[in-house]
């Protein structure tokens, strides 16, 4: 009777084993919640693209050449793509922040002692790299490009010599612009030369063309200071303060160490600093940086989306002189902008409205907003907008797709519009007098 009171020795293997999962197991979701593993559209716009778009997700690209309306088939004729530059390297200001956070903490031998990681950390941003593309940035680039190509190869295949690219003056946009058209040109295997691209402000950085914007802006940030130095953002900091143990730690600083975590984990696929954070804490600042977008850049003010017309109003001529001389030489204009570009676009065709304005008091209740920067405006983010020609009516039909994916046209209501009802809904942005709307004069 004995032997039945104990366990025998393969059943205490068992056990052992079983135990050891469950450990194994739990330092796992530990170490997933603080944060070695956040490779989630949490980090607003410092988001890779590929977090935003699920990186578990390995589906097919869909041919996209073709739309169905009222029985029809449409064969694309031309396509309007607006880009974000893809993942880069941080700005000089934030490298030189990141710098000056760690030398502060490295004078307390006692927090140097906690997290000994801060003893040999050196920050692996160069300044002569700021804000150019990173090696993440160009496999972004070389996965869009061949997306894209595949997607829209009909419209591509011969006529790689009649896409317009255009980037801005900042040199990451150049940058973007090189890797996604060689790979583009891969894809196609249409061994076309590297075209010249325009560069052209005034259609794709309208917002530092614009003086009743600034005006705005400068006062835009009401919102984001109150849930700044609000309970939610002060319980972060609190716990990181104890957590690192550093007094007067301040909220900039955790922005900062933020900032670290996300260009280190974007670029490295790893990050020290992200140990500092839970998911909840990722939220409540992905929350923060929602607010400033949301003021500055979209449904918070009129001029945020009215300033873009410089960009749409280009978009809807281009389709009027598709539509109106069939042989139009140009099948597609590429751009190659900033998140301060596509968010007013965005918000200028109604995309991504909430029913509740993002406020610092709502924080809860907007938890499941569409306004979500980090899963609509990554990097490389994109909005294509396509236009169609259907069989035997004759009709034109437009689509939308944002980071490759067809969306619902607010003014439309369902994913294929017909052209002229289009127009008709966006009237306001094909008549663009800009210096009207800005008052530059």
């Amino acid at each position: 009777m004995l032997f039945r009171r104990f366990l025998s020795f393969e059943d205490s293997k068992t056990m052992i084993s079983y135990i050891l999962s469950i450990v194994l197991l739990t330092t796992v979701v530990v170490e997933l919640e603080c944060g070695t593993n956040f490779m989630k559209p949490v980090f607003n716009v410092m988001t890779p693209y590929y977090w935003a778009k699920d990186r578990f997700n390995n589906d097919t690209v869909t041919d996209e050449s073709t739309a169905m309306y009222n029985g029809e088939v449409c064969q694309i004729v031309n396509l309007n793509l607006l880009m974000r530059h893809v993942a880069r390297y941080p700005s000089l200001y934030w490298i030189r922040r990141m710098n000056s956070l760690h030398k502060m903490i490295k004078k307390n031998p006692d927090v140097v002692k906690k997290h000994k990681f801060l003893k040999t950390w050196i920050i692996p941003f160069a300044e002569e790299n700021a804000y150019s593309m990173s090696a993440l940035g160009n496999e972004e680039a070389t996965t869009l490009g061949r997306t894209f190509g595949e997607k829209f190869k009909p419209l591509f295949e011969g006529n790689m010599d009649l896409i317009d690219y255009t980037t801005t003056s900042k040199e990451v946009t150049r940058q973007s612009f090189k890797a996604f058209h060689k790979s583009l040109n891969e894809t196609i295997q249409a061994n076309a030369p590297m075209p010249i691209q325009t560069v052209d402000d005034e259609r794709l950085r309208f917002y530092t063309k614009c003086k009743k914007y600034r005006t705005y802006s400068d006062k835009s940030n009401v919102e984001y200071d109150s849930f700044f130095g609000g309970t939610k953002m002060r319980t972060v900091v609190d716990k990181i303060r104890k957590l690192l143990g550093v007094k007067n730690f301040k909220t900039e600083q955790v922005i900062t160490m933020h900032q670290i975590c996300a260009f280190e984990l974007g670029i490295f696929n790893q990050s020290d600093w992200c140990s500092f954070f839970t998911l909840d804490d990722l939220d409540a600042l992905d929350y923060l940086f929602d607010l400033s977008h949301f003021w500055q850049r979209g449904f918070g003010y009129p001029i945020n989306w009215q300033m873009s017309c410089p960009f749409t109003s280009h978009m809807l001529k281009r389709f009027d002189d598709t539509i109106a001389y069939q042989n139009e030489t140009t099948v597609a204009d590429i751009q190659f902008a900033h998140s301060y570009t596509l968010l007013p676009v965005y918000t200028a065709f109604g995309l991504f409205k909430d029913s509740n304005k993002l406020l610092a008091i709502n924080y809860e209740a907007n938890k499941s907003r569409r306004f979500r920067v980090s899963r609509t405006c990554p990097f490389s983010a994109n909005l294509g907008t396509a236009l169609y020609k259907c069989g035997a009516s004759g009709n034109f039909v437009v689509k939308m797709f944002v980071n490759g994916e067809e969306v619902d046209i607010p003014a439309c209501g369902g994913k294929v519009c017909l052209h002229q009802d289009f127009k008709q809904a966006y009237t306001s942005l094909g008549d663009c007098d800009f210096q009207k709307i800005c008052k530059t004069q």
